[in-house]
């Protein structure tokens, strides 16, 4: 047998080959390791003490990974010397470092310097403008509109946060009609997803009006020639809020059926803004017919608070939604509820919640429209007292807009009684969540007086900190409304805790607290070498009835709060527990292990890890109530969201099954739950 001898030299080579890669690959995962057991533990050791000095040693570590996490951990972690800060940040000119800066105090000395450095120093005209983009004033728009040719400019490497940051602030300050227009209309013939979204941001975000008719034609000219779904999406937006009429009238109808799910649901969102017509009609039914449960309950969420709808349109509903059997339950309860006449369908609607508890707000909703006052009083009653705490939730989360809906001639002094005595059956389950709920529709129904404070104060004895830090923040907005001068002393005990979530809320709400003192959580502190094993980004499996979704975790970057998900990742912990929050166009999110609905966790929490990493689609973040208040939860974005970034802990990004992701609805649950293994 003969062998070709160019083909021996060959196998010979890659005989060498796999053995150097082997050894590559274990030097990687050996420095890996090293780093994590190391030399994280000693950073985090001034992570937990939130000591900004002494992170500030690390800034300048040999290591690049411990530099970059380092500066990571200062973004939640507020520094003595502001000025002195700007120094080490502009030396470093990383965009972790300049994240950090963006969330410390500055005032208008410390813009006033970056003002001077952003016109100095274009190497930092990246970071800088970041910053403003988050805490700028009116002389920070004034710097970029007047430097805006230099933004635009071939040489330049910030346009994105440039443009960001002029996207914010212009709906802050004030800026030259002239120079405005002239802006966004370079802007709208942008054929670049991100850096029109950047300029339009704020338009976008806050519901801004476009009055110029040339301009609006500008931006409706991007819908027609560019198929990005992002752009297309805030084209609709802005266009239906400018001129919805007009915008209802050039929209083509014939691929609303397929359209992009986040595109659809924002037509969905924005054609309320139109008057009851033909071609309306016409979307509403396309958008019924999308095959995405999202953009259908979106959908159908408008139409029922839409004013002079046409009846006839009931009979589509019907035929598309209603009697559908193949949309899910979550979807016909939607429809039913944007019914004009529900009557006939309460036992449809009794058997399609009876499948899942979290479809009871859905079908509260629809029994408002069908009983009587008093017999729907009756009906909450029974679910205040109900075994299923989650019933009992729903139903309290319900009265609010059962009361704001009631008619003056329907509340009588013997309802509101009998709904006073009904709150404190509420109240006194000794439920986070229930209470939580209690107090907010508490604070609407003005039916509380100061006899009432002591039996309210009592009920609270039972609760404690942090676990229970929603109730407390709650309260103190309830409080400082109905009884600031009872609950006065109450408070000051409250601060005297020393959590620094809490006290910011009651600044916030007005009483005269300090929110900077604070005591030291105790966090969780991860086991290291059981952390290393796991690897440097190890993939978690989300199975759910829809679908899996794949997450490819960043361990570097979030180490604790992985450390603490894993714990509960091996202990099943995550099975079994719904997405207990959908908005649609936002996120979808879950782990609530505790109580499954937003109010509970884990029995420990883990500290804010920071990061410069942008919110965008997919990428998946772990809720919180505060800085370092951080447990089980996590949220997965729909889409790109900058007003998140650096506020939460990023722990990754979904790597498949963002399909999943979208079709996602409230009390979907995750099935089983689990690392990827390396094996398969």
């Amino acid at each position: 047998m003969k062998f070709n001898n160019e083909c021996v030299k060959n196998m010979c080579k890659l005989i060498w080959f796999f053995p150097l890669l082997f050894l590559v690959s274990c030097d990687k995962e050996s420095a890996y390791s090293k780093l994590l057991t190391n030399e994280y533990p000693a950073l985090y050791e001034h992570v937990y003490e939130r000591n900004a000095d002494s992170l500030l040693n690390f800034v300048d570590h040999p290591n690049e990974f411990i530099r970059t996490q380092a500066w990571r951990s200062l973004i939640n972690t507020p520094v003595s010397d502001v000025d002195e800060f700007i120094t080490r940040v502009q030396y470093s000119n990383s965009r972790e470092a300049w994240m950090a800066l963006s969330n410390q105090e500055l005032d208008d000395e410390h813009l006033f310097r970056l003002h001077d450095l952003w016109i100095e120093r274009s190497s930092l005209r990246k970071g800088i403008s970041l910053v403003l983009g988050k805490q700028g004033n009116q002389n920070s728009l004034d710097i970029l509109v007047q430097n805006f040719n230099d933004i635009i400019g071939e040489e330049s490497d910030y346009e994105y946060d440039a443009a960001l940051a002029i996207g914010r602030l212009m709906m802050d300050y004030e800026i030259n009609p002239v120079t405005r227009k002239s802006l966004l209309r370079y802007a709208a013939v942008l054929n670049n997803e991100d850096l029109y979204r950047a300029y339009f941001y704020g338009l976008y975000r806050d519901n801004i009006t476009v009055a110029d008719e040339e301009l609006q034609n500008n931006i409706w000219d991007a819908y027609t020639w560019v198929q990005s779904p992002e752009i297309r999406q805030y084209v609709l937006r802005i266009s239906f809020n400018s001129a919805p009429a007009k915008t209802l009238e050039k929209l083509p109808v014939s691929d609303i059926s397929e359209m992009n799910v986040q595109l659809a649901v924002e037509l969905a969102q924005q054609i309320t803004k139109v008057e009851w017509n033909n071609k309306l009609e016409e979307v509403y039914s396309l958008l019924l017919g999308h095959e995405n449960p999202v953009v259908n309950i979106t959908a159908l969420e408008q139409i029922a608070a839409h004013n002079n709808r046409s009846n006839s349109f009931d009979e589509v509903i019907t035929e598309k939604i209603v009697t559908n059997s193949v949309k899910e339950a979550a979807v016909r309860l939607s429809g039913i509820e944007a019914l004009t006449d529900r009557s006939e369908y309460q036992n449809l609607v009794d058997s399609l919640a009876d499948k899942n508890s979290y479809l009871l707000i859905k079908k509260f909703r629809i029994l408002q429209k069908l009983l009587e006052p008093n017999d729907y009083l009756d009906l909450m009653e029974k679910y205040a007292e109900h075994e299923n705490r989650l019933e009992a939730l729903f139903a309290s989360q319900s009265l609010q807009s059962w009361w704001s809906e009631l008619k003056s001639g329907d509340i009588t002094s013997a309802l509101e009684r009998d709904l006073k005595e009904m709150l404190f059956v509420f109240l006194n389950r000794q439920d986070r969540s229930v209470t939580y709920s209690t107090v907010s529709f508490m604070e609407d129904a003005g039916i509380m007086n100061e006899n009432d404070f002591t039996q309210i104060a009592d009920l609270l004895s039972d609760y404690k900190m942090p676990e229970d830090i929603e109730v407390f923040q709650a309260f103190g907005g309830f409080f400082k409304e109905h009884f600031e001068e009872q609950a006065a002393s109450l408070i000051n005990e409250w601060s005297e805790w020393g959590s620094t979530a809490l006290n910011k809320s009651l600044d916030e709400q007005g009483w005269e607290v300090d929110p900077t003192s604070a005591s030291k959580p105790e966090f969780r502190k991860p086991d290291w070498e059981k952390l290393a094993v796991l690897g440097p980004e190890p993939v978690w499996i989300l199975e759910t009835a829809k679908g899996d979704i794949k997450i490819k975790m960043n361990v570097l970057s979030a180490p604790v709060t992985i450390a603490g998900m894993d714990s509960l990742i091996m202990e099943d912990a995550y099975d079994n527990v719904p997405f207990h929050r959908v908005v649609p166009n936002f996120v979808i999110q879950g782990g609530d292990i505790e109580s499954q609905d937003g109010f509970g966790g884990p029995d420990y929490v883990v500290p804010t890890e920071g990061s410069e990493m942008q919110y965008d689609r997919g990428v998946v973040g772990i809720a919180s109530a505060g800085t370092d208040t951080e447990g089980s939860q996590f949220f997965i974005m729909h889409q790109w969201s900058p007003h998140l970034n650096g506020n939460y802990t990023v722990i990754g990004e979904v790597l498949e099954g963002i399909e999943v992701v979208d079709r996602i609805t409230v009390g979907d649950m995750v099935i089983d739950s689990y690392w990827l293994s390396t094996e398969n």
